[in-house]
């Protein structure tokens, strides 16, 4: 078990990467108001430690909403000097959850390992104190079940 009572797979998720964003509270909240404003689910949001007075910030969404995606981005980056998002699509992404991840020391690596040991790379990965999500390609799904649970022993 070593923290992890469940793991559960969500697919056809799309990846969208803002590189170089200005790096303020300000500037991340306007972007993903835009995406709110447009009636987008956002999930997996995530920001690397800046670099200068820049960032960069991914989410993830359905694929479902590839077409409402494509049309709020340049609402997005109206008024701002910064380069187009990257967009790719055909993940799938692994949530392991447990109650007892708050007390339990090394869950993400054990993950990361046991993914490693099958050759499948982690795109994305968030944390919460009850849950891992790791953003895996799709084609990956199967194996990264199996391993993960035998990982966890569940």
């Amino acid at each position: 078990m070593y923290g992890v009572s469940k793991i559960t797979s969500e697919q056809n998720i799309m990846l969208v990467t803002f590189p170089d964003a200005k790096y303020s509270a300000r500037s991340l909240a306007e972007h993903l108001q835009v995406f709110a404003d447009n009636n987008i689910v956002l999930d997996m949001i995530c920001q690397s430690a800046p670099h200068g007075s820049k960032t960069d910030f991914s989410f993830t969404t359905s694929y479902d909403n590839f077409t409402t995606v494509m049309r709020t981005i340049p609402q997005a980056l109206v008024g701002r000097d910064e380069p187009a998002p990257f967009i790719s699509g055909g993940y799938v992404k692994i949530n392991l959850f447990g109650e007892e991840m708050v007390t339990s020391c090394g869950v993400a690596a054990r993950a990361l390992a046991a993914l490693a040991k099958k050759g499948i790379e982690v795109n994305l990965i968030t944390t919460s104190d009850l849950d891992i999500s790791l953003l895996i390609r799709g084609e990956n799904e199967d194996a990264a079940l199996e391993v993960l649970k035998e990982a966890y022993q569940l």
